[in-house]
């Protein structure tokens, strides 16, 4: 089920003597880890959400010798399945301290399992349960919508075309929470300052897949082909494809393409190179959603006994997103981000507030 297997039941026959005939002893061993994780479908090496809750697994691990497992799904039918098997912890002596599920689509299966594991502690990565109904679940919920507008405030600033791409992974309200910010961010600089009183232009297209690279390449050089000279990717390992689009067609193009990336920093993507990553790159940037942060104050907490089920917020206010800045691989304009930190300053105090749903017509 996963790299990490878990302990198997030994098994010992002992044969008797005398007619009584062959019993099986079932001995069950100590469970060597203290979290479970069941990551969402794409798997790890998806450079982006997946590899940011393994990132911060990784570091409670390496800083607090918490240990954990997990499985990779490949499909949403798999996750009640892993779950369950997990919260019965068979064979093992003790349950497991917590069983994370990442992805807004593993509601269903953890409320089910939570439901029939009532001393079990879960917790979802990027989805609402009811804390209510669901003692024994904490939520863990983010303000994409604002991180998202940072980076919309930076495609606004460097735009030479004034039309700005999004790449979806599917088309929900989670995903259009990020597309909401960062047209309102383009919109916003792009109207203040690079071309006063005009509105930038966007498109969007959504992949209806977090693994289908091949069609995020396409959807995005359609993009550009249509004039964006932006393309924010907030779709999972389909983002990757966007990075292959502006390597090629930056090749033809009469001005800069690039590509913003989310979740994980992502501008090495857009070197020639990403193993040995050098300059130029065409990333110009990375919403950072902090799942990494999420993940590893899960296991810290359960590990210091400070953990507690419910709802646990991320935002600009608790550095739950932010922006990425790689000088190495490019330097933004002058200018650029003092703006930037104005508006993340105006989130924060409630200056600007930030639509979470598609706002234009």
């Amino acid at each position: 089920m996963n790299r990490n297997a878990i302990l198997a039941i030994v098994v010992i026959a002992v044969i008797g003597v005398a007619g009584f005939g062959v019993f099986l002893m079932i001995q069950t061993v100590d469970n060597p880890n203290e979290v479970a994780i069941v990551f969402a479908t794409g798997g790890l090496g998806d450079k982006s959400f997946n590899d940011g809750v393994f990132d911060g697994a990784t570091l409670a691990h390496t800083t607090h010798n918490i240990n954990f497992t997990y499985s990779e799904p490949t499909a949403i039918s798999d996750y009640e399945t892993m779950l369950r098997g997990y919260a019965s912890h068979a064979g093992l002596t003790q349950p497991y301290d917590l069983i994370i599920g990442v992805g807004f689509d593993q509601a269903d299966a953890i409320m089910a399992v939570a439901t029939d594991f009532p001393d079990q502690e879960f917790a979802i990565i990027d989805m609402f349960i009811d804390p209510g109904n669901y003692t024994n679940v904490a939520s863990v919920l983010f303000s994409e919508h604002e991180g998202s507008a940072l980076v919309g405030a930076i495609a606004g600033l460097v735009t030479e075309t004034g039309h700005i791409g999004f790449l979806g992974g599917m088309d929900i309200d989670l995903i259009r929470k990020f597309a909401a910010g960062f047209v309102w961010g383009a919109n916003y600089t792009y109207n203040n300052y690079t071309d006063p009183g005009a509105a930038i232009t966007h498109s969007e297209q959504y992949v209806g897949s977090w693994g289908d690279i091949a069609l995020g390449k396409t959807l995005t050089s359609g993009m550009y082909t249509a004039g964006a000279d932006i393309v924010f990717a907030a779709a999972g390992a389909s983002g990757l494809g966007a990075y292959d689009a502006a390597k090629e067609d930056n090749v033809t193009s009469s001005n800069p393409l690039w590509v913003i990336g989310v979740d994980s920093p992502q501008m090495y993507l857009g070197c020639a190179n990403t193993s040995a990553p050098v300059a130029p790159t065409v990333g110009l940037t990375t919403m950072l959603k902090k799942v990494d942060v999420a993940t590893f104050d899960l296991m810290f907490d359960t590990f210091n006994g400070t953990y507690t089920s419910g709802l646990k917020f991320y935002g600009l206010f608790n550095d739950g997103h932010g922006y990425e800045i790689n000088t190495d691989l490019y330097t933004l304009p002058a200018g650029v981000v003092p703006i930037v930190e104005m508006i993340k300053t105006g989130i924060i105090n409630g200056t600007f507030v930030i639509p979470n749903d598609v706002w234009w017509a």
